[in-house]
């Protein structure tokens, strides 16, 4: 819902600044119009369009309502206060001055004219008042008060019962003229006079009267017969109404409003917005100030009786001058906006030139550290040692396709490593010819900060030839991963990534631990696939959901892309590890059987119930481990929607994909068989049936964790996730936004080691966020206001959904500068990242462009 709100929002922004610049412009030429008639052709058809300029207000605010009441009010702050508030109150003041001002003059609902001479009394031989006797019928009476007014402008005299032969009494120059005072007499009627012009200053000639034939008593000179005004009579007068400035300048204003609404809605300010209210609201003071006295100069201008229109080509000019003005600030501001939004070639880890304190005490208190000094242990034998060797090099999948690929020891995915909780862990990262340069995160692992593995934070990016090993201790039990943070869109995409997994070191495996498989689903970048395109690096565009990578992406449980049987004998033990290593969620399905799902990132479920045709919907950089015992018959998981491959992948609106996520236009799905028949074949996969919810699986045993005291949460954070329409890096682009700013202008969240914190995520953009904070676990505690009432719900990578709201806790207790970003890589690269800054801990990296450290 909020994503379609949010979507109507946009439309609506636009489609209202370009009605109301037609209107603006039409209200500032309406008095240019040559006689009467046009200017009342104009001013309905102006009516008209005002009419809708502003329906489209109306609509404009009541679709930024509705968003405030879906997503919370302070969810829509910016709207209400930018975009609605200002647009309303003008608005209202264009219907309370201009509509009238319009309606006046288009004609509507006057009394229809008098044809021919016929008026009271005329050729009906019945006394009309006023007249001096009987009428006749021909020549009854002499001048009357006859007279009348159109568009405020007093027509020529009529005859006090209409006269047979058409003689009509002549204008005075320079006047409307008024009705005779005097008592009718009967006579003849008076000859007409000749015409009289008027020689401006300019030597312009303008008309006021004019010769010919005469007209039928009581008409309006010029009428054109449907009783219009002509130029004779009232052009001058009409003009003068057509500038009133109480028609013109609320049009205009309200033009300059709701551009003004459409730039706040397309490209939000970082909060706090009063600062951008109180501008909003001068600029349009004075607007409407310098606008009424330039205005009144018109008036003044095109109410003078030898005002002319401008020529043909005068105004051809003119225009042209408009529009290569335009034009220019246009590339001018382009550039502008284009070269402020450049990152700098150099830019220090202390880039946290702005704090979100959370209200909590400010920077300072705490003693300084850096973040070099929070190793993992130095000194100790190695329990466990791996290397891990990237490489450029093409492989060819098991199922036939190759990939141009990155490459940690040779193989896609990279090798799996397998520890046991407690060890101590020493890695070596070895860059063979990896020119982009290769660092390793350990997703989901709270090491030490110097241990984490994000370039120009924690290390610098390993140049080709060199090496860097890390060394921590697994604490924790789980399924995790690892993967490169140094241009990580690309090399992630591309296979510098693999599995990571802590088992109990309590005990040694046996056989009766049953199988215990991981399952890596990746969408790899296939050359020589069926209807596949090459390989080609490319953007992918930051909604598409690609990966940062072209050709044709293929979903694979680890590098096969079609179906892997394996032999299971039935009562088997099953663990199934699930990792989605890509941006976008990945839905699953297991066929055959029930199952539980044991963990989520790595943290064991309280108490898990049987599942049974169940859907698996698992966050980009998530993971899920589902247990079972191997029945009689073939289980089978599969894919069975995947926006992260296939034609599913190409949607403007990304992973969403109006909450299909790739279930349509999903071509082919990987999918993994276990029997103990490898012949037998699996139950077909529902893909209608129920997605799992976490919220409420499980039950939970025991007080529940991270609970405030009396005092609440030391730190509360808000963190809008948003889109807007500008410039990142020098690149116009749709940017993905946090409180309405992107990387480095996002504030760090600023904490002090011991602090209980909440953090509320709100997502109002257009595509699906999985958020990953480095170096701690998050407990969800709601999801729209809805308490979470199962087993306690422990995440590292938290999807939220467009139009979704979480509120999520976690305890300061690993001090450092941490990466926290979407875990949509391509959002990341893009400017969605922020920092989790312990009061007193810096850094002495660097990132930029120079430094050869880019971390997402």
């Amino acid at each position: 819902m909020v994503e379609n709100l949010f979507e109507q929002n946009l439309l609506w922004a636009v489609l209202a600044a370009v009605c109301w610049l037609f209107a603006a412009r039409g209200a500032r030429r309406l008095a240019t119009r040559p006689h009467s008639r046009a200017l009342r052709r104009r001013a309905r058809l102006g009516l008209a369009l005002l009419g809708t300029a502003l329906l489209t207000l109306t609509v404009r605010a009541a679709l930024g309502v509705a968003l405030a009441a879906e997503t919370d009010w302070w969810g829509a702050t910016d709207f209400l206060l930018l975009a609605v508030a200002p647009q309303v109150i003008v608005g209202a003041t264009v219907a309370w001055l201009s509509v009238p001002a319009y309606w006046r003059l288009t004609g509507w609902g006057r009394t229809p004219p008098r044809s021919g001479g016929r008026g009271p009394g005329a050729d009906t031989g019945e006394p009309r008042p006023g007249a001096g006797g009987p009428a006749s019928g021909v020549g009854a009476g002499g001048p009357g008060n006859g007279t009348r007014t159109v568009d405020g402008v007093t027509g020529g005299h009529g005859t006090g019962g209409g006269t047979a032969d058409g003689a009509r009494t002549p204008l005075e120059p320079h006047r409307a003229p008024v009705g005779d005072a005097r008592p009718n007499t009967t006579g003849p009627a008076p000859a007409p006079a000749p015409a009289l012009l008027t020689t401006p200053s300019d030597g312009g000639t303008v008309a006021l009267t004019r010769s010919g034939p005469p007209a039928a008593a009581g008409s309006v000179a010029d009428s054109g017969g449907d009783g219009a005004v002509g130029p004779v009579a009232d052009s001058v007068p009409a003009r003068s109404a057509a500038a009133d400035p109480r028609l013109v300048v609320p049009v205009r204003v309200g033009g300059v409003a709701v551009g003004l609404g459409a730039l706040f809605t397309l490209h939000p300010p970082a909060p706090p917005y009063t600062a951008f209210l109180v501008l909003e609201m001068t600029l349009l003071a004075l607007a409407a100030s310098g606008l009424v006295l330039l205005q009144q100069r018109r008036r003044a201008s095109v109410g003078a009786p030898g005002w002319r229109p401008a020529s043909r080509g005068r105004r051809l000019v003119r225009s042209l001058a408009v529009v290569t003005c335009g034009a220019l600030l246009v590339a001018g501001g382009y550039g502008l906006a284009a070269r402020e939004s450049r990152l700098p070639d150099r830019m220090a880890t202390a880039h946290h030139h702005a704090y979100d304190t959370g209200g909590g005490p400010g920077p300072g208190a705490a003693p300084a550290r850096s973040v070099t000094d929070l190793t993992g242990p130095s000194t100790g034998a190695a329990d466990r040692r791996f290397t891990l060797t990237a490489g450029t090099r093409t492989v060819r999948l098991a199922s036939g396709e190759t990939v141009d690929a990155l490459t940690f020891n040779g193989v896609l995915p990279g090798p799996e490593l397998r520890v046991a909780q407690g060890e101590l862990v020493e890695v070596t990262l070895v860059n063979r010819d990896v020119k982009e340069g290769v660092t390793v995160h350990w997703h989901g692992v709270d090491v030490p900060n110097a241990e984490d593995g994000v370039a120009g934070i924690t290390q610098d990016a390993v140049r080709p030839g060199g090496r860097h090993v890390y060394r921590f201790r697994a604490n924790r039990t789980g399924t995790f991963w690892y993967h490169s943070h140094q241009q990580s869109s690309t090399t992630v995409a591309r296979g510098l990534f693999g599995a990571l997994v802590v088992t109990d070191g309590s005990r040694q495996p046996t056989p009766s631990d049953g199988v215990d498989r991981t399952v890596v689903a990746h969408a790899w970048s296939v050359g020589g696939a069926r209807g596949g395109g090459s390989a080609v690096r490319g953007s992918g565009g930051a909604l598409s959901g690609r990966n940062g990578l072209g050709g044709d992406l293929r979903t694979a449980f680890g590098d096969d892309t079609g179906e892997r049987r394996e032999r299971v004998a039935a009562g088997t033990p099953v663990r199934l590890r699930l990792v989605n290593a890509d941006n976008c969620p990945r839905t699953y399905a297991l066929t055959g059987t029930s199952f539980q799902v044991a963990a989520i990132d790595g943290n064991e479920v309280s108490a898990p119930t049987d599942l049974d045709g169940t859907l698996l919907r698992v966050a980009g950089g998530g993971r899920y481990d589902l247990t079972f015992r191997q029945p009689e018959g073939a289980v089978r998981l599969i894919v069975t929607g995947d926006a992260n491959a296939g034609a599913g992948s190409q949607g403007f609106e990304g992973c969403g994909e109006d909450g299909a996520y790739g279930t349509h236009g999903t071509r082919e799905s990987p999918s993994l068989i276990l029997a103990p028949d490898p012949a037998a074949e699996a139950p077909a996969a529902d893909t209608e049936a129920p997605l799992f919810d976490p919220l409420h699986y499980g039950t939970a045993t025991g007080p529940r964790p991270l609970t405030p005291d009396d005092d609440g949460f030391d730190r509360d954070f808000r963190m809008v996730l948003g889109n807007s329409v500008g410039f990142y890096d020098g690149a116009p682009m749709m940017l993905w936004t946090v409180n309405n700013a992107v990387y480095p202008d996002i504030p760090s969240l600023l904490v002090e080691e011991g602090d209980l914190v909440r953090v509320t995520f709100l997502n109002r953009s257009l595509d699906d966020h999985p958020m990953h904070l480095h170096g701690h676990r998050m407990l969800v505690l709601s999801r729209d206001g809805e308490r979470v009432d199962g087993s306690p719900w422990w995440t590292d990578t938290l999807n939220v959904a467009p139009g979704e709201r979480y509120e999520i806790a976690f305890r300061a207790d690993n001090p450092g500068v941490w990466a926290d970003h979407c875990h949509n890589l391509d959002h990341a690269r893009d400017g969605m990242v922020l920092h989790l800054a312990y009061d007193g801990v810096s850094s002495p990296y660097e990132t930029g462009a120079s430094t050869g450290n880019t971390p997402e």
